[in-house]
């Protein structure tokens, strides 16, 4: 079991993701409502995938729409966990380092005209778990997600970075820390992304 300073600090990771990432509204029942009550976290190996779509690729709209789609769909065929869009950048959590690989190699391939480069690694994440919306979400926190992105970045454009750790044996199901009652990764929903679709606009009141 964590301590409860560790808790404190991955609640506030989570805290800030979910407030930069995800409709105000999710926030406010997650962290001011009775949701709060089903943050769970663990800590396990697993293979993350970040996507970074260069300057001037949101020029090709269309184009933009496709890779979109393309992603939703390879995500879910190699059963990762789809982050949201943040600034024409993606990512995506694998239990699997291969399935996390072949997933890449298809998502370059699907980039036809846009300027993406790709970074994948492998390392001990902490990963939460939420209810929002009646369903199971997670997504993974600390300091591989920050890795990941800055993987990416040293990529040419059209290129895959991948970190020598992603090669190595499978450690995807090794669960380092779990919360006593914490759910599994394969019963949690694909993408979040939907959520930020899904929820309504809603201002925040943060009580001081």
């Amino acid at each position: 079991m964590e301590s409860n300073e560790e808790r404190a600090l991955w609640l506030e990771a989570l805290s800030d993701k979910v407030l930069h990432q995800l409709p105000a509204v999710v926030w406010k029942n997650l962290f001011l409502g009775p949701e709060r009550d089903t943050i769970r976290f663990e800590q396990r190996h697993l293979t993350l995938v970040h996507a970074d779509l260069s300057a001037g690729s949101a020029e090709a709209s269309d184009a933009m729409a496709r890779f979109h789609t393309q992603l939703q769909e390879l995500n879910a065929r190699h059963h990762g966990r789809l982050d949201p869009y943040q600034q024409d950048a993606a990512l995506a959590t694998f239990e699997n380092p291969g399935a996390a690989v072949r997933m890449t190699i298809e998502l370059q391939r699907a980039a036809e005209g846009l300027a993406l480069r790709i970074g994948v690694v492998s390392g001990v994440c902490t990963l939460a778990y939420f209810r929002a919306q009646g369903r199971l979400w997670c997504t993974p926190l600390g300091r591989q997600t920050e890795r990941a992105a800055y993987v990416a970045a040293g990529a040419s454009v059209g290129g895959i970075v991948i970190s020598p750790e992603a090669y190595g044996p499978d450690a995807g199901r090794v669960r380092l820390h779990v919360d006593s009652d914490a759910p599994d990764f394969e019963d949690s929903e694909l993408d979040l992304s939907t959520l930020a679709l899904e929820s309504e606009p809603d201002a925040i009141d943060i009580p001081c």
